[in-house]
């Protein structure tokens, strides 16, 4: 069995009705230290609470499968529209947390972030969602300096029997805020050893209203993901091949400069497992080919017709991954090899001048390989777990091009007298052609370390301890990006960036600590991390060995990508009580703290204190629960990026989930019951001109919004 690695596994739920949900005795004393820190929830297949493991479903009537993470202790979500949730954990978000999807590496091609990890999955095709909890194993990914998630999906299965057999889930969801909608449905169908799964999703929405009722435009949304695995499955070995396709059109993103026109994007994988002598073998290479468009001017209002923008962006990237495992006298251990080659484009035009044209990013190339082993052992009640991952990363990119290059040569600033001034032509060619005449081809070679070991004192009381050095490549967009533009995976900022092709990757050294206790009455799970990290990618301002691109980008502030020395360090902790066997009450509770080391400032976009606490009930055919979501003031803003103040707030919500019979379950709720007015700091500033919300203000988040799902399963 391999070693819990502190997961927590959050399937389809959140973790404050994972309590009620999960059977009574399941909290108790536990009589191993295999059991340590894992929740394991189960799809909910049998709807009723007779098996004390089948709960409600993520909300289908929130678009965005990262919300999950708003449950996880330390986790969090940089939202800069309704599908375009980032990952967050303690501090750390973006491609520094390792997000897969059935181990896959997913790409997005929005050089933005629009088209995030997340967001290529739907939540009725999910079967569990797992984060690694603390200090992530080198087998978890590639780039686990800021943690790691792993999304399970649902796989064919297969009934082993010559009879056919077809079961499936249908799911109906509505939210009252923004008139959102949605339609789920998952089918398989099963004879002998094969077995097909098939699988629809459409969601839309209106844009959102705020608790004062301010219209949040645009947070219009249409979503739209079909797919199927068809799966062999026999005792000794498996092997399957899944397509998944995504349609994503017309949805806003306030905090960001555009909107998402569309997403196309088709995912072939190939998986499997067998056993090779006394070798246990898991294998799976994945392809994804995805187009992507953003305007400025189809979903907000833009009169300047000169400055209508379209960008269009593709990807496509092929990922693989090897497994071995094997158990021998001194301790199991896994060797693998994996990685991922990515091809990006990206072209910016202006649907009303035909010759305008900006080659943001050219025949870019984002290749990321390793090579790792584990080895794990318990030592009588001590579990100990080492791991070592050496990785390479190799970047490239083609030239770049702009028709900005061809305009007029030179300017006179009266201001200067007779000194000439450069035009916008003299500067944009001089960064072209310094971007040109450079050696753009970089590789990085790193090696990370993770330890970990648990220890059972008694029945009751059991503690982790956890060891690392991560590493981390810098992104395609913070080498390549030559010309000032917010290309900058979702930062959100509200400034213009350029990048440094000579940028050295990030180190982290990493330390947690923790302990679970746990009897039939209680159950808590505090830890407390501190991280430093040498060359932290960080936007500076730029000095005068940039002035074309300074002049360039005029007054709006612009930043380069430099590393620079920073800090995180917090603690956080989920908790139970058990108040009678039907009532409980829980919460989780998150602090982190980002500093740079360099200078006397703040680390960008780093959530504040926040915590959850829920009243639940657990009936005959009832789960209902009342939750507090609470968040602290943010005060610790970096003045690099001039990051805005936000104040604390309070939400309450309610939910419940009636199971009418093993095959109907009717779930409903209000989110935000009492119409609270508040602004989530990592919801971004509002972008869009002409709106309720003025430029630049932080964007509030959703009032009151009652929602209302069904689910039939056969």
């Amino acid at each position: 069995m391999k070693f819990s690695k502190k997961i927590i596994s959050y399937s389809i739920q959140t973790a404050m009705l994972a309590a009620v949900a999960t059977s009574y005795s399941a909290f108790s004393a536990p009589d191993h230290i295999d059991d340590i820190e894992v929740i394991t929830i189960k799809h909910q297949r049998f709807q009723s609470l007779t098996d004390n493991e089948s709960f409600a479903q993520g909300k289908t009537s929130a678009p965005d499968l990262a919300n999950w993470l708003k449950t996880v202790p330390g986790a969090n979500v940089n939202s800069n529209g309704p599908v375009t949730g980032i990952a967050q954990y303690r501090g750390l978000y973006g491609d520094r947390v390792s997000t897969t999807l059935d181990g896959h590496t997913i790409v997005g091609a929005g050089p933005n972030s629009m088209d995030t990890p997340l967001s290529y999955s739907t939540p009725l095709i999910v079967e569990s969602m797992t984060v690694y909890r603390g200090i992530a194993p080198v087998s978890a990914g590639i780039n686990t300096l800021g943690g790691a998630i792993d999304v399970k999906m649902r796989k064919a299965e297969s009934n082993g029997t010559s009879s056919l057999q077809v079961i499936g889930d249908f799911q109906a969801g509505y939210r009252s805020n923004n008139n959102a909608n949605t339609l789920s449905s998952v089918v398989n169908f099963s004879k002998n050893n094969i077995g097909f799964v098939a699988y629809g999703n459409v969601q839309s929405g209106d844009s959102m209203e705020s608790g004062d009722g301010l219209l949040i435009s645009p947070t219009d949304f249409q979503k739209r993901q079909f797919g199927g695995d068809l799966r062999y499955n026999d005792q000794t070995s498996e092997a399957g091949i899944s397509y998944h396709y995504t349609d994503t059109q017309d949805s806003g993103t306030p905090a960001l400069p555009m909107d998402i026109e569309y997403i196309y994007s088709h995912r072939v994988n190939i998986d499997g497992q067998t056993t090779l002598g006394s070798w246990s073998t898991t294998w799976q290479l994945g392809y994804l080919d995805a187009d992507h468009a953003m305007t400025n001017f189809l979903m907000r209002s833009n009169a300047d017709m000169t400055k209508y923008r379209r960008n269009n962006a593709v990807a496509k990237t092929i990922d693989f991954k090897l497994t071995m495992e094997q158990r021998f006298d001194f301790g199991e251990i896994e060797i693998g090899v994996d990685g991922y080659s990515a091809d990006h484009e990206s072209i910016i035009t202006n649907p009303n001048n035909m010759m305008f044209e900006v080659v943001n990013f050219n025949g870019v190339k984002d290749a990321r390989y390793g090579v790792f082993v584990e080895w794990q052992q318990k030592f009588d009640q001590t579990l100990i777990q080492l791991g070592a991952r050496l990785k390479t990363a190799k970047a490239d990119a083609d030239q770049v091009s702009t028709s900005m290059a061809m305009m007029t040569m030179s300017a006179m600033n009266p201001a200067m007298g007779s000194m000439m001034m450069p035009s916008m032509a003299d500067l944009a060619r001089e960064l072209r052609d310094n971007f040109n005449h450079t050696d753009r081809s970089v590789t990085d070679t790193n090696l990370d370390i993770a330890l970990s070991a648990q220890t059972q004192i008694n029945n009751n009381l059991s503690w982790y301890l956890g060891l690392g050095v991560k590493n981390r490549a810098p992104s395609y967009q913070e080498r390549y990006l030559w010309t000032p533009m917010e290309a900058t995976a979702g930062l959100a900022d509200g400034h213009v960036y350029i990048g440094d092709i000579n940028l050295e990757s990030e180190t982290a050294y990493q330390s947690d600590i923790g302990f679970t206790y746990q009897n039939e009455s209680l159950f808590i799970t505090p830890h407390l991390f501190y991280q430093r990290i040498d060359n932290y990618i960080q936007g500076t301002l730029i000095g005068m060995d940039n002035m074309s691109a300074k002049m360039m980008a005029g007054d709006m502030s612009p930043l380069k990508f430099s590393n620079v020395d920073a800090t995180l360090y917090g603690a956080d902790m989920s908790w139970r009580i058990n108040l009678h066997p039907q009532f409980n009450v829980s919460g989780i509770v998150s602090y982190v703290k980002g500093e740079r080391r360099d200078i006397d400032d703040y680390l960008y976009r780093v959530a504040p204190l926040n915590a959850q606490v829920s009243m639940n009930y657990q009936g005959e055919n009832i789960i209902a629960s009342v939750t507090l979501l609470g968040s602290a003031a943010q005060n610790n803003v970096s003045a690099t990026n001039q990051e805005q103040l936000t104040a604390g707030y309070g939400v309450v919500n309610t939910e419940l989930q009636f199971f009418v019979n093993q095959s109907f379950t009717i779930r409903a709720g209000i989110d935000n019951i009492l119409d609270k007015e508040y602004k989530n700091h990592l919801g971004g500033y509002n972008r869009v001109k002409n709106a309720d919300v003025p430029v630049m203000s932080r964007l509030p988040s959703e009032g009151i919004s009652g929602w209302l799902e069904a689910t039939y399963s056969f």
